[in-house]
C-alpha cells in the first residue's frame, strides 16, 4: 500500500508539468463535407517574441481502488503558475519559449487498511519538501526546457535539467491544429502512441485515436472538443494500465491573439475486475487551466 502511495504521489507531480493538449505529427483529415455557406476558419498558432503567457492551473486526481475488499483511496489536488516566455519566432512562425513553473501548491490525502495520511506543500511558504512531492524538488521557478511549436502545433522539446515529466513521452504541449480552414461541426483526428507492457517483457502497442471538432466560434474564440478513442479491443487489466488515456475535454483558441486561453479535460474511467473478480478501480481526474487575465475568472483573478 505504501509503494502505492508513492506512486500515485509521483504521478500526480509529474502530471503538473503536462500542459494539456495532445501532440502528433500524423494528422488525418476526417472532416465531413459541410455546406458551402458556412463560415470557415483558419486556425493557427501564432506567437510575438517576448510574449509571456502565466497558466493558472488547477489539477484534481482521485484514485479508488479496490482489491480482495480492502479499499484504498488516494486523492490529491494542486494549484500552479506555469510561464511560458517567447524566446524567438522564425519566419515560418515556428515559436521556441522557455517553460518553467513558478509556483505549486498541493495536497495528498490517502487512506487504506493502515489509516489516513496527509502531505502538503506550498513552494511559496516551505521550505521542505514533503516524501510524497520529492519529485518536485530543484523544478520550481527555474527554467525546465525550451520548446518549439510551429503553426500547426507540431512540437519539440529540449530539456534544460531533469524533472517529472521531462522524458519524450510529455507530448501535451498543445493540440494538432488542421491544414485547411473548416466550420463550425467540422472535425479532425490523430493517431496517438499507447503502449502496454506485457508479463513476457514486450510491449503490446495500442490503436488509439484523438478526435477534435469545431464546437462553437463566438467573438473571436473558437470552442474545440476533443476525446480519445481506444480501438484495440483490452482486457480490464490493460485498461487499468491507461486510465490516464481516456481523457475528453475542450479547448478555447483566441483566434486574433494566435493561441489557447483556456482549457478543460476530464476523465472518469472505471475498470472492474482488473485484477479479479469484484476488483476495480476508478479514476477521476481534471485539469483546468487558463490565461485569460480577466479578473472575472475564478483562476486567474488575483483574489484567487
Amino acid at each position: 500500500m505504501m509503494q502505492r502511495f508513492f506512486f500515485c504521489a509521483a504521478f500526480c507531480c509529474a502530471a503538473i508539468f503536462l500542459l494539456l493538449g495532445l501532440f502528433s505529427y500524423n494528422i488525418q483529415d476526417s472532416r465531413a463535407d459541410s455546406p458551402s455557406s458556412k463560415s470557415k476558419h483558419l486556425l493557427r498558432y501564432r506567437f510575438q517574441k517576448g510574449d509571456v503567457l502565466r497558466w493558472n492551473v488547477l489539477q484534481s486526481l482521485k484514485i479508488r481502488t479496490s482489491v480482495s475488499g480492502v479499499e484504498e483511496v488516494v486523492e490529491t489536488t494542486s494549484r500552479s503558475t506555469k510561464v511560458w516566455t517567447v524566446l524567438h519566432v522564425d519566419h515560418a512562425g515556428t515559436a521556441t519559449f522557455e517553460y518553467c513553473v513558478d509556483d505549486v501548491n498541493m495536497r495528498q490525502f490517502q487512506t487504506d487498511k493502515d489509516g489516513a495520511k496527509i502531505a502538503e506543500y506550498n513552494s511559496r511558504k516551505d521550505k521542505n519538501i514533503p516524501g510524497a512531492f520529492i519529485n518536485l524538488d530543484g523544478t520550481i521557478g527555474i527554467p525546465l526546457a525550451h520548446i518549439s511549436i510551429d503553426v500547426l502545433g507540431k512540437t519539440t522539446k529540449k530539456p534544460l535539467r531533469i524533472y517529472s515529466g521531462s522524458t519524450s513521452t510529455e507530448n501535451r504541449i498543445v493540440i494538432p491544429l488542421p491544414q485547411e480552414p473548416v466550420a463550425v461541426g467540422d472535425s479532425w483526428s490523430v493517431s496517438i502512441p499507447v503502449e502496454i507492457g506485457q508479463p513476457n517483457g514486450t510491449v503490446k502497442k495500442i490503436n488509439a485515436r484523438q478526435e477534435f471538432t469545431l464546437f462553437d466560434v463566438r467573438s473571436g474564440i473558437a470552442v474545440i472538443k476533443f476525446a480519445t478513442k481506444i480501438l484495440t479491443p483490452l482486457t480490464p487489466k490493460e485498461e487499468s494500465q491507461i486510465l490516464d488515456k481516456f481523457s475528453s475535454g475542450k479547448m478555447e483558441l483566441d483566434l486574433d491573439a494566435g493561441h489557447f486561453i483556456r482549457q478543460e479535460t476530464t476523465i472518469d474511467k472505471r475498470v472492474i475486475g482488473f485484477q479479479g473478480t469484484g476488483d476495480n478501480i476508478h479514476y477521476l481526474a481534471r485539469l483546468t487551466e487558463c490565461c485569460c487575465g480577466l479578473n472575472s475568472c475564478e483562476l486567474c483573478s488575483p483574489k484567487n
